[in-house]
């Protein structure tokens, strides 16, 4: 079978990687855009329902950072926009804030991949349990 230039054009584009033949949707790069611009809006992200959940009760802190890690990791691999991480209230810590509480703050604060944060509402926790924004 005899090959013209432009498929010899579409083979090798395929094969490095750089298919500028491909068509241009604006419809989904409108829906980008407009996604962009509701996570700008601070009360559009806190009424958000959050896309998966993770519990840390009952781990150390290492388990707790090593776990969150993994979540997080794997929560943006799937593309999600909003968690919530569940850490407890440390009713049992004895020192007023849980550790956990302040391990999953100090995470998220350090964490480049996560983005706006705050106390979940008092039917998916309270101050046991923190939402995030994961950045895409």
């Amino acid at each position: 079978m005899k090959k013209d230039f432009g498929d010899i054009l579409n083979q090798w584009e395929k094969m490095s990687g750089n298919e500028t033949h491909k068509a241009f949707d604006k419809d989904a790069q409108r829906e980008k855009f407009e996604e962009r611009q509701k996570m700008r809006d601070g009360e559009y992200v806190k009424k958000m329902p959050p896309q998966d959940t993770i519990d840390l009760h009952g781990l150390t802190q290492e388990e707790a950072r090593k776990t969150l890690n993994d979540f997080v990791t794997n929560a943006r691999r799937r593309g999600l926009r909003k968690i919530l991480i569940i850490h407890g209230k440390g009713i049992h810590s004895g020192a007023g804030d849980g550790v956990l509480s302040g391990l999953v703050r100090k995470f998220i604060e350090s964490d480049s991949r996560l983005g706006q944060f705050g106390r979940a509402d008092k039917t998916m926790g309270g101050s046991g349990a923190t939402w995030v924004v994961v950045r895409q």
